[in-house]
C-alpha cells in the first residue's frame, strides 16, 4: 500500500510557477524552438543512516565515537554520490500527505508524480557502510595500499564520510529512515530534431542543463524507461479481475512496472502532462476523439487496416513465463530505442531487429504483440498468404507496400510471421523462380531501407536454417532468439495466468499437469486451462484436481511429430523418440564462440587445444600411437571464474552442438523420475552429435553420497552407465564443480573425468585480457591508468570484472564521455568481489586442488 505520510526533504515550487519561467527563456540547446512536452514530479527514495565511526585523531588515544549522517540511494542505482549531496536537508523533513499528489490511484498507468520504490529493506541499506569498510580492507591487503587508497577516498567522495574518519575502526549504524527527495523533469521536443532533452531541478530558476540537480535527467536519459520500471503503478485491470489490492511496497514481480512512461505519455491541451496510459500506442494518428487512426499510404493497394493494430492493448505482463526472452527484449530492443545512436557508440548492444525461431505454438507472436505494447509502438503483422501471388512480381510489390505501411505508421513493430515462407532457403539462387527472387531481392532493399524510419522489424520461423542465407546475413537480425517449449517454471506461469480470473477448488495443485506437460506448447496449456474449465462449467463447480488433470488427458502436444522429427545432422536440433526432456531447452546447435571470446586463461586454452581439440581432429594420428582421445573433463574452480563461458567456447572451437544441462533440469519429486531424465539427457546428447555436454554443478547432481536416498542413488548410477557409454557416440562430456571433492568418488574414479582442470580466479594478467575484451568496442579515452585498475581487481571472478566494464560504460554514457579513470574508479567502487562471501571459500583455499592463485594476484 502508499504510505500514508512522505517525509520529503523539502517541498518544490507549484507547478504554475515552475511553468511560467519554463516559458520566458530557453533551457536548451534547442533554442528559441524548444517547446515543453512533459512536466513531472518525480520522488527519488533514499535511506538516511546515522552512524557512528572513530574519529582518526582519536582512534590512538581510545577517545569517544563521532556521529555523522548520509543517505544511500534507494533504487540501488549506484547514484550514492549523488544522492547523499542533499543530507542537510533531511536532518528536519517535510512531512507530505500522498493526497496532494495524482500518483496514479485513480486511472491506469503512473501519475503526474511519479513515487519511485524503494528497492531494497532498511536491514540493507543499514549493511551497505559496513560491507564497503570490509570491502576496503580486503583490497588493502591483496591490492596494495595505492590500490586500496583511490578505493577508500572514493567510498569518503560517495558517502561525504567526514575527512577524519579513520578506515581502521568501526562503524555503528544507529538509525535508518526513509526519505524522499523531489525534482522537476522537464522533457523538451523540437520540431527540427527527433530526439530529446530532459532537464531536472528544484527550483525554477535552477532549470539549465548543467545545474548539478541534473543528474537525474541523465540518469532519466541513460536509460528512459527506469522511471516506469520502478515507478509506483496502480494495475486497475488487476484489481477489476479479482486480483486483490495493488501494493507499493511490491518490488517482487517478475515484469516490475509499466516501461513506457517516458515515450508513451500524452500531452493535454493545457500542455500538462495526461495520466500515462499502460497501452502504450503511439503508432497511426491521433485525431480529434481520442482514437488512434491508421495511415493508409497514397499509391498504396494493400489494406493498412488489415495489418495494422495502432495501439496493441497487450504487455509483458499478459505473457506467462518466457522470463529469460522477455529480460532479453527489454535489454535489447526496449531501452536502446529510445537513443539507438548513444546506446550503439557504448557497445550497448543496440539490435536493428530480432528473429524468433522455435516450435510452432509457443509463443513467438504473442510475444511479439507484446513487445509492441512495451514499446508503445504500432504492430504491424504480415504473413506469407498476406504477399504470395500467381502473378509474376506480384509477391515483390506487395512487400514494398508492407514496410511503405509500417514507415506511414511510425513509430512500429513490423511482425514478419514464417518468414521463411516469404524468404525461404531455397538452396541458392539457381533453386528460384523469377518471382521468388524478386520477392528476397525487394524483401532484402527494404530492410535496409529501415535505419532511419523507426521501424522494429521482428521475424519469426520454426528453423532458422529455412529462412534465406541472404536474409540471415543482411545484419537486420543480428538478434537471434529461441523461443522453446516452456520449461516447468513457465509452463506453471502459462497455466497460472490463464487460470486466473476463473473459479479455481482451494488446494488446487498445478504440479502434476506442469510436470506431465514437457515439451507441449505455450497454446496447448492454454487449451488445456481451457478445456478443465469447460468441464468445471458443466459441473457448475470450481476448476478442481479432476478438471485440471482430466483436461490433460484430453490434450496432446500439439509439437510432438514437430519435435520428434529427425532433421539433417547438425542443423537442427533433434527431439529423440520417447523422450521426455525437451531437447530444444538444452541444445544450441550453432555455438556463436569461440577462444577469441574468452578473456585471459591462456594455459587453460593452450591445455584444452591439447588435450582435446587436437585429438579431435587428428584421431587416427593418436589411434596409430595408441594414445587415448579424451572425451571428458572435469573442470573445478570458484563461481563465476568462467567455466561455463570456456566450455561454450571449446564447443564453438570444436564446431559442435552444445548440450547444456543443470541439476534442475534433472531432478523431481517423483520417484525414479531423476534417473530417466538422466538417460534421456544423454539419448538427446547421442542425437544430437557431434556434441559436446555440459553437465553444470555436477556435485549437486552427483555429490558424495552419505546419506544418498534412492532416487538420488539410482540417478548416480544411470550417470555413471551413461558416461560408459558413450565412446563410440561423438560426445564429448564436461562436468564442472566448485569443488572436486563434492563430486561423487565414483564419478571421478569412471575414467570418464581423468582430465581435471582448475578455473581459478584470473590472475592480473588475465584480468587485462577480461578488460580489453569487454571494452574493446566502446570508447575509451587515451590516458587510462589500467595498472591501477587491475591491481583493484585482485580476487575478482571474471563475471565481475564483466560488470565492472558494464558499469564503467554506463558511467561514461551518463557523461557523454569516453571512458577514462574516473569512470573505471566509480565502477570498481560500485561493483564488488562476488567471490568475497563465497561461502566456501574456505575450503577451496584449503583445498589440495586450489591454484597458487585462490583470491590474488
Amino acid at each position: 500500500m502508499l504510505p500514508k505520510r512522505f517525509a520529503f526533504d523539502r517541498r518544490l515550487p507549484d507547478e504554475g510557477a515552475v511553468r511560467a519561467t519554463l516559458d520566458e527563456r530557453a533551457i536548451t540547446p534547442f533554442g528559441p524552438g524548444e517547446e515543453l512536452d512533459r512536466l513531472h514530479r518525480v520522488l527519488y527514495p533514499a535511506f538516511r543512516l546515522t552512524f557512528e565511526y572513530e574519529a582518526s585523531e582519536l582512534l590512538s588515544l581510545g577517545g569517544n565515537r563521532e556521529t555523522t549522517t548520509t543517505l544511500v540511494d534507494g533504487l540501488v542505482e549506484g547514484n550514492d554520490r549523488f544522492v547523499h549531496e542533499y543530507v542537510d536537508g533531511t536532518a528536519d523533513p517535510v512531512t507530505v500527505d500522498p493526497d496532494e499528489f495524482d500518483l496514479g490511484t485513480e486511472h491506469p498507468g503512473l501519475g503526474t508524480t511519479v513515487m519511485l520504490e524503494f528497492q531494497a529493506t532498511n536491514d540493507r541499506a543499514e549493511s551497505v557502510l559496513v560491507e564497503r569498510l570490509i570491502d576496503y580492507r580486503e583490497r588493502r591487503a591483496t591490492a596494495g595500499e595505492e590500490a586500496a587508497a583511490v578505493f577508500l577516498n572514493k567510498f569518503k567522495d560517495t558517502y561525504g564520510l567526514p575527512n577524519d574518519f579513520d578506515p581502521d575502526g568501526g562503524i555503528d549504524v544507529t538509525d535508518v529512515s526513509r526519505v524522499y527527495l523531489p525534482f522537476w523533469l522537464a522533457e523538451f521536443r523540437a520540431e527540427s530534431a527527433d530526439h530529446a532533452y530532459i532537464v531536472s531541478f528544484r527550483d525554477e530558476s535552477d532549470a539549465d542543463v548543467d545545474h548539478p540537480d541534473g543528474w537525474v535527467a541523465e540518469w532519466v536519459s541513460g536509460d528512459p524507461t527506469v522511471v516506469g520500471d520502478f515507478g509506483y503503478e496502480v494495475d486497475l485491470d488487476r484489481i477489476q479481475r479479482g486480483g486483490g489490492t495493488d501494493s507499493a511496497g511490491d518490488t517482487g514481480s517478475e515484469d516490475g512496472a509499466d516501461g513506457r512512461d517516458v515515450e508513451g505519455a500524452e500531452t493535454n491541451h493545457e500542455g500538462g502532462p495526461e495520466p500515462l496510459d499502460p497501452s502504450g500506442g503511439r503508432g497511426g494518428r491521433t485525431v480529434a476523439d481520442g482514437a488512434t487512426e491508421v495511415v493508409q499510404p497514397d499509391g498504396v493497394e494493400m489494406d493498412a487496416d488489415s495489418l495494422v493494430d495502432p495501439a496493441p492493448d497487450r504487455g509483458f505482463g499478459e505473457v506467462g513465463g518466457m522470463a529469460e526472452l522477455k529480460e532479453t527484449l527489454r535489454h535489447k530492443v526496449i531501452r536502446p530505442v529510445t537513443d539507438p545512436d548513444r546506446f550503439a557508440e557504448y557497445g550497448l548492444s543496440v539490435v536493428n531487429g530480432v528473429l524468433l525461431h522455435g516450435p510452432p505454438g509457443c509463443g513467438k507472436t504473442y510475444v511479439t504483440r507484446a513487445l509492441a505494447g512495451e514499446l508503445g509502438h504500432a504492430f504491424v503483422e504480415v504473413s506469407p498468404a498476406d504477399v504470395t501471388s500467381k502473378y509474376m512480381g506480384e509477391p515483390a510489390r506487395k512487400i514494398a507496400d508492407v514496410f511503405e505501411i509500417a514507415r506511414a505508421n511510425a513509430p512500429c513493430l513490423l511482425f514478419v510471421d514464417e518468414i521463411d515462407g516469404i524468404a525461404g532457403d531455397r538452396g541458392g539462387e539457381s533453386d528460384m523462380n523469377s518471382s521468388e527472387q524478386q520477392l528476397v531481392n525487394q524483401l532484402l532493399t527494404e530492410l535496409e531501407s529501415l535505419d532511419d524510419h523507426d521501424v522494429v522489424v521482428v521475424g519469426a520461423t520454426n528453423l532458422l536454417e529455412d529462412v534465406d542465407p541472404a536474409i540471415r546475413r543482411s545484419g537486420r537480425f543480428d538478434e537471434r532468439v529461441e523461443v522453446p517449449p516452456p520449461g516447468a517454471d513457465a509452463r506453471r506461469a502459462i497455466l497460472d495466468l490463464h487460470l486466473a480470473g476463473r473459479p479455481t477448488a482451494d488446494g488446487l495443485d498445478p504440479s502434476p499437469v506442469v510436470e506431465r506437460t514437457v515439451g507441449y506448447a505455450a497454446s496447448d496449456l492454454e487449451l488445456i486451462a481451457e478445456n478443465a474449465a469447460r468441464e468445471a462449467l458443466r459441473d457448475e463447480a470450481p476448476i478442481g484436481q479432476g478438471h485440471l488433470e482430466a483436461a490433460l488427458e484430453s490434450t496432446d502436444s500439439s509439437i510432438g511429430d514437430w519435435v520428434g522429427v529427425s532433421h539433417k545432422a547438425g542443423t537442427h536440433v533433434v527431439q529423440p523418440d520417447g523422450v521426455d526432456l525437451s531437447a530444444h531447452s538444452l541444445v544450441t546447435v550453432d555455438v556463436d564462440r569461440s577462444f577469441d571470446d574468452v578473456g585471459g586463461m591462456g594455459e587453460l586454452k593452450d591445455r584444452l587445444r591439447e588435450t582435446v581439440l587436437d585429438p579431435l581432429s587428428n584421431p587416427e594420428t593418436y589411434d596409430r600411437y595408441d594414445v587415448d582421445v579424451l572425451s571428458g573433463l572435469l573442470l573445478y574452480g570458484p563461481p563465476g571464474c568462467g567455466k561455463t563461458h570456456v566450455t561454450r567456447a571449446l564447443a564453438g572451437e570444436l564446431d559442435h552442438a552444445f548440450v547444456e544441462v543443470s541439476p534442475a533440469d534433472l531432478t523431481s519429486k517423483w520417484m525414479g523420475e531423476p534417473e530417466s531424465n538422466v538417460a534421456d539427457l544423454f539419448e538427446i546428447a547421442r542425437a544430437n552429435a557431434p556434441c559436446l555436454l555440459f553437465i553444470d554443478e555436477i556435485d549437486a547432481v552427483a555429490g558424495s553420497r552419505g546419506g544418498m536416498n534412492a532416487g538420488r542413488q539410482g540417478m548416480v548410477n544411470q550417470l555413471l552407465t551413461e558416461l560408459e557409454s558413450l565412446d563410440e557416440d561423438d560426445v564429448v562430456a564436461v562436468g564442472a564443480t566448485n569443488l572436486l571433492e563434492d563430486v561423487d568418488p565414483a564419478i571421478r574414479r569412471s575414467g570418464r573425468f581423468d582430465e581435471r582442470v582448475e578455473v581459478p580466479p584470473p590472475d592480473a594478467d588475465a584480468r587485462r585480457e577480461i578488460l580489453d575484451l569487454h571494452l574493446r568496442d566502446r570508447p575509451v579515452a587515451d590516458a587510462v591508468d589500467w595498472d591501477r585498475v587491475v591491481e583493484g581487481t585482485a580476487g575478482y571472478a571474471a563475471s565481475d570484472i564483466e560488470l565492472l566494464a558494464e558499469n564503467a560504460a554506463r558511467n561514461a554514457l551518463g557523461a557523454g564521455a569516453a571512458i577514462d579513470d574516473d569512470h573505471l574508479d566509480t565502477a570498481l567502487f560500485e561493483t564488488q568481489s562476488s567471490l568475497r562471501d563465497w561461502d566456501e571459500g574456505d575450503r577451496y583455499a584449503a583445498s589440495d586442488d586450489g591454484s597458487d592463485l585462490r583470491f590474488s594476484g
